[in-house]
């Protein structure tokens, strides 16, 4: 119950920190949807089970996680077809006020702008968040605080199968990005080196099947609640027989304070 216990440690923790006026849980409808895998087929593919490969671990906590937050009443979104990076970039789209986005994925990063977007990354779970608005891009990357996009499609992201352009690292992406501002700007760029507008031409094909990997769709069909924050159990019944049954007594109490204390 690892997962499911340390979910729940975390909510209790970030609610009376942040006071958010409104809460969803973004959720994977398809954590490798085909759009992306037709555009490369190399994302995500490492991570495909084989026959002889023992059974995901985290699935069945995944599944406990999604019965507690129904229990409580919390609101998840998903997307049929899409995975939860493009529930929190529609969300984000779809919102005029300001917008926290918790995380510990880095591909979030480009949905930030300021003043309204910004990520707090999971740097040591709840306990310490890094605030990431355009000035950390820019003093973590050194590139513009908008421009994050650009520099990972440049970089690639081995995790999900992206192998970026071959021979440009993180700090020739950096340096790229800086100088002319954009994708665009740098395959348009009259002065670019030889070296670099070969690396480019040669990897053509990965930036275009890249772009649209990386790129979150921001129109994805969302379904779920509201984002209202419950001040008590949606179904206490049901939330009491989960708590005995996963033995999370404890942290299910907890979480409960945390949300009456919202008010």
């Amino acid at each position: 119950m690892n997962a499911a216990l340390g979910f729940l440690n975390f909510l209790s923790r970030l609610l009376p920190d942040r006071r958010p006026s409104k809460l969803v849980v973004a959720l994977d409808a398809d954590w490798r949807p085909q759009f992306r895998v037709d555009a490369m087929p190399s994302y995500k593919s490492h991570r495909v089970a084989g026959p002889d490969d023992p059974p995901d671990p985290v699935d069945p906590q995944m599944k406990i996680i999604i019965e507690l937050l129904d229990a409580f009443g919390i609101s998840m979104g998903a997307a049929d077809g899409y995975e939860a990076e493009d529930v929190i970039a529609t969300i984000a789209e779809r919102t005029s006020g300001p917008i926290e986005i918790v995380t510990g994925d880095r591909d979030l990063f480009a949905l930030v702008k300021d003043p309204n977007v910004r990520v707090l990354y999971t740097l040591r779970g709840v306990t310490e968040l890094g605030q990431v608005d355009e000035a950390y891009i820019r003093n973590k990357y050194g590139i513009p605080g908008d421009r994050y996009f650009d520099y990972a499609v440049l970089r690639g992201d081995p995790s999900d199968g992206l192998p970026g352009v071959h021979g440009i690292g993180e700090k020739t992406a950096s340096h790229l990005v800086a100088k002319y501002g954009s994708l665009d700007a740098i395959l348009a760029a009259p002065d670019i080196s030889a070296t670099i507008r070969a690396k480019l031409r040669a990897d053509a094909e990965y930036l275009a099947a890249a772009r649209k990997v990386v790129r979150m769709a921001r129109d994805a069909p969302v379904t779920g609640g509201d984002g209202t924050i419950p001040r008590k159990p949606a179904q206490p019944e049901k939330l009491e027989q989960l708590a005995k049954r996963y033995s999370l007594g404890a942290a299910v109490g907890r979480l409960m304070e945390a949300l009456a204390a919202q008010g």
